[in-house]
């Protein structure tokens, strides 16, 4: 039966399966075993909720039925497991709060080279059992072309993702089109003009910074600390300010609403909307630069914007793009 019963235990169980009922006499006369051993082992099978037993001169004992039995010891087993999970967790940061003030140098992590910041980055991922928050701008440590697949499956698996684009991560054509897909898989994403620094922050208990703006491949690992806390107050002030990146497509604008507006002009309004400029959004549509620019001044007019980004940022929050 195994789930914490031993062979004994489980030998008496068998007993009182068939001979329900039985005292503690009839068992030391089915079983062979000493008396005292058997009081034992009763008890421990009461305590296991695997019997029960009345309340006569000698008691008599009778076994639950072996799939109830099964039910309550699985319970008891996942019970147990998430103490320990509990307790190995509070080990753990307690063990961490002793280092870290022993050894104040382990609050941050050097990590060294692209293909150890991309490994530890995928690492965080896996990790991440409530929300990963990033802040995404050029330059990357991964192929900014290809698909995060880790993150598509953690969000599948109940993890939140918030993600703040900047306008130049999202004049990389291939770029766009992943956060439109990962908007469409469940991505919390928005539009900031100029944060101030490539970020990840995983359950609000680590962070992954580039130490230098224009090398990822050197990166700092930030444990819970002071300076941790200031990064996800960062994150969380960008947050505020950034624009909604919405894709909504021609069925989900709200009729009746700008009728002038054309596919092409809500494609690229959410353009705008993401801050590209015009040779971005040549490159993104096809046109030429001076379609694009007269296109764009013909949208200035009709949304009373004074810049691009404006445009855009007014075409979100009215909820045309």
């Amino acid at each position: 039966m195994a789930l914490g019963v031993t062979a004994a235990q489980q030998t008496i169980y068998t007993t009182l399966l068939y001979h329900p009922g039985s005292t503690l006499s009839d068992l030391t006369r089915l079983t062979e075993q000493p008396r005292a051993r058997l009081a034992g082992l009763l008890l421990e099978l009461q305590a296991l909720g695997m019997v029960g037993v009345d309340g006569s001169a000698e008691p008599a004992y009778t076994p639950y039925p072996p799939d109830a039995v099964v039910e309550t010891l699985i319970r008891k087993r996942e019970t147990e497991f998430i103490r320990a999970r509990i307790e190995a967790k509070r080990l753990s940061g307690d063990l961490l709060a002793a280092e870290q003030r022993g050894n104040p140098e382990k609050l941050v992590e050097i990590i060294d080279g692209r293909e150890a910041v991309a490994q530890r980055w995928e690492q965080v991922q896996r990790g991440a059992s409530r929300q990963v928050k990033t802040i995404d701008k050029p330059p990357y440590a991964t192929d900014p072309t290809r698909p995060n697949e880790i993150e598509r499956d953690r969000i599948a698996n109940g993890i939140e993702y918030r993600a703040i684009y900047t306008p130049d991560a999202l004049a990389i054509p291939e770029r766009l089109e992943i956060a439109r897909d990962d908007t469409a898989c469940g991505e919390r994403a928005r539009v900031l003009e100029n944060p101030p620094a490539k970020l990840v922050i995983v359950d609000d208990e680590l962070a992954l910074m580039p130490l230098r703006g224009d090398e990822p491949g050197i990166t700092a690992l930030i444990r819970p600390s002071t300076l941790l806390d200031i990064l996800i107050s960062v994150f969380n002030t960008c947050w505020e300010q950034a624009t909604p990146l919405r894709f909504d497509d021609e069925e989900s604008s709200p009729p009746g609403v700008w009728p002038r507006l054309s596919d092409a002009d809500r494609h690229l309004l959410t353009l705008l909307a993401a801050g590209l400029k015009d040779e971005a959004v040549a490159r993104h549509t096809g046109m030429g630069s001076r379609t694009v620019s007269r296109h764009v001044a013909r949208l200035l007019r009709t949304l009373n914007a004074r810049t691009r980004f404006q445009a855009g940022v007014h075409a979100a929050r009215r909820g045309l793009v």
